[in-house]
C-alpha cells in the first residue's frame, strides 16, 4: 500500500513537475516510523484537496535520512494577525489583506530548486501569472513550489480562489544567494492583494517545496484575524501624512530588521559590462523589516496606490515599484520613510549607475503590513536586485545599509555585510526550471 500511494504521488505531482525524480523513500531504510497511508491526520478532506493530502502525506513519509531542504516562511510571523481585506465575492476591491509573504528554501548539498529569478523591472514584470493563479496551476517559473491557504482568497476583481488551491502562481519575485558550503538560499515574495471572506478568524499557511531530487521541504503557520481594521493598507498611514524630516537614527525609531539575505551568505553582483540586462543581473533577495513599537506610524502605500494619483498602467497594482524617483534622488514614494543603500555603485540594465549612499528604495518591489503580538504594526518590504554592482578594484564585499523613518521623524536602521561569491549572475545559483 505504501509503494502504491508513493507511486501515486510520484504520477500526481510528477505530471505537474515534469522532469523531477520522485524517489520512493519511504520503502527505504530510514522511512519515517509509523508511516501510515491509512494515516490522516494532516489531511483535509474536500474535492479540490487532492494535491494538497498527497504533499502532505508525502513529506511525511519520505526517508530520515535525507538531508532535506529547509523551508521557511519568514513573513508573515508565526505569531502576527491579519487583516481581512475588503473584497467581497463579486465586488472586489484592492484594499485586500496586503500583507507579504516570504518564503526561504535552503539546500544544504548540490541539489537544488528549478527557479527562474526575477524582480519588477518592465517588461520582465516579475514571477507571477494570473491566469495560472486563477486555474490553482503551478507556476512555470518555480515548478516545485506550491503554496496553499485553510480558506477562500477573493480577488481585487471579486473573484474566489478556493481554499487549498496551489497558490504558487501568486509569487511576484524570486531571487538566490550562495548560502556557506554547497548549498544554496532562494527566496520569494508575494504581496497579498487579495482578501479573507469577514467571517475568517483564523487562517493557516503552508509551503512546501519539492527540489529536483523529489525531496521536500515544508513549513506551515497559523494565523489570527484581526478585524479591528477591514485592509492591511489601512493598518498604516498614508504616504502623504510623511514629513521627511529625520533626526537620525536612535532608540525610539522603528525596530528595522533585514531578514534577508541571511550572514554570512555570499552575493553574486552580476555582469559589469555592456551584458547587463533585465534577467541576468545580481539577482539577490533583500527583506527588511520595520515595528512601528512606539505607534507613530510607518507611513506607506502597501498596494502601491496613493490618494489623487492615477494608478500607472505599467506597473500593476499591488506592487510599491516607482522607478522614476530613481534619477531625482527621490524616495519611494509608496513607502517615503524607507532608504536602503549600498556602499558600492548600482548599474541598473538601462545603463543608469545610482552611486553608493544613495536611496534604492524606489526600485523595492513590494511591501506588506500586519499586526505583530505587541500590537504594533509591522511593515515589511521585499526587492530582488536586478542590476549589477560595481566593486572598486580590491574590495570583495557590499555593506548594505536599512533605515526606516517613521512619522515622529525617528529612525531605526541596520547594517549588514556581505562577502562577493563566485557566480557572475544570481541566476547561476539556480537551474532554470
Amino acid at each position: 500500500m505504501k509503494r502504491a500511494l508513493a507511486l501515486a504521488f510520484t504520477v500526481l505531482v510528477g505530471s505537474l513537475i515534469p522532469g523531477h525524480a520522485f524517489a520512493t523513500n519511504n520503502d527505504q531504510d530510514g522511512a519515517s516510523p509509523g508511516c501510515d497511508a491509512n494515516d490522516n491526520r494532516f489531511e483535509r478532506r474536500a474535492p479540490n484537496e487532492r494535491l494538497y493530502n498527497e504533499i502532505l502525506h508525502r513529506y511525511r513519509c519520505q526517508g530520515l535520512s535525507l538531508l532535506l531542504p529547509i523551508v521557511r516562511i519568514t513573513s508573515p510571523l508565526a505569531d502576527a494577525k491579519l487583516a481581512p481585506g475588503q473584497s467581497r465575492q463579486g465586488a472586489g476591491s484592492t484594499n485586500g489583506a496586503n500583507f507579504i509573504v516570504t518564503l526561504e528554501l535552503v539546500e544544504r548539498d548540490r541539489n537544488r530548486f528549478s527557479v527562474n529569478e526575477a524582480t519588477e523591472a518592465p517588461p520582465v514584470l516579475g514571477i507571477r501569472d494570473v491566469n495560472r493563479l486563477l486555474a490553482g496551476k503551478r507556476n512555470l517559473n518555480v515548478p516545485g513550489l506550491f503554496f496553499f491557504i485553510d480558506a477562500d482568497l477573493i480577488n481585487p476583481d471579486g473573484r474566489v480562489l478556493p481554499a487549498y488551491q496551489n497558490l504558487a502562481s501568486a509569487f511576484n519575485i524570486a531571487g538566490s544567494d550562495d548560502t556557506p558550503g554547497k548549498g544554496v538560499t532562494t527566496w520569494l515574495g508575494w504581496h497579498v492583494l487579495e482578501s479573507l471572506r469577514p467571517e475568517v478568524e483564523k487562517v493557516t499557511l503552508t509551503v512546501a517545496a519539492i527540489d529536483n531530487e523529489g525531496r521536500i521541504g515544508l513549513d506551515r503557520v497559523t494565523l489570527d484575524v484581526d478585524h479591528s481594521q477591514t485592509s492591511g493598507e489601512l493598518l498604516t498611514p498614508p504616504p502623504s501624512s510623511f514629513h521627511g524630516v529625520s533626526a537620525g537614527s536612535d532608540d525610539l525609531g522603528p525596530e528595522v530588521s533585514m531578514i534577508a539575505p541571511r550572514v554570512p551568505t555570499s552575493i553574486a553582483i552580476g555582469p559589469t559590462d555592456n551584458s547587463l540586462t533585465t534577467t541576468n543581473g545580481a539577482l539577490f533577495f533583500i527583506q527588511v523589516s520595520a515595528l512601528d513599537r512606539r505607534h507613530a506610524g510607518i507611513a506607506a502605500s502597501v498596494n502601491g496606490l496613493r490618494e489623487g494619483v492615477p494608478p500607472n498602467p505599467s506597473i500593476p497594482v499591488g506592487l510599491i515599484f516607482d522607478p522614476t524617483q530613481i534619477p531625482k534622488g527621490g524616495p519611494n514614494r509608496n513607502f517615503p520613510g524607507l532608504d536602503v543603500s549600498f556602499d558600492v555603485d548600482l548599474r541598473q540594465p538601462n545603463g543608469n549607475i545610482v552611486h553608493a549612499g544613495v536611496n534604492l528604495a524606489p526600485l523595492f518591489d513590494i511591501a506588506g503590513n500586519e499586526v505583530d503580538d505587541s500590537g504594533a504594526i509591522r511593515t515589511t518590504a521585499d526587492w530582488v536586485v536586478g542590476g549589477a554592482l560595481m566593486l572598486p578594484e580590491g574590495k570583495h564585499s557590499v555593506t548594505i545599509t536599512s533605515k526606516v523613518t517613521d512619522n515622529d521623524g525617528h529612525t531605526g536602521s541596520t547594517k549588514s555585510t556581505f562577502s562577493v561569491g563566485d557566480v557572475v549572475s544570481g541566476q547561476a545559483l539556480t537551474p532554470a526550471p
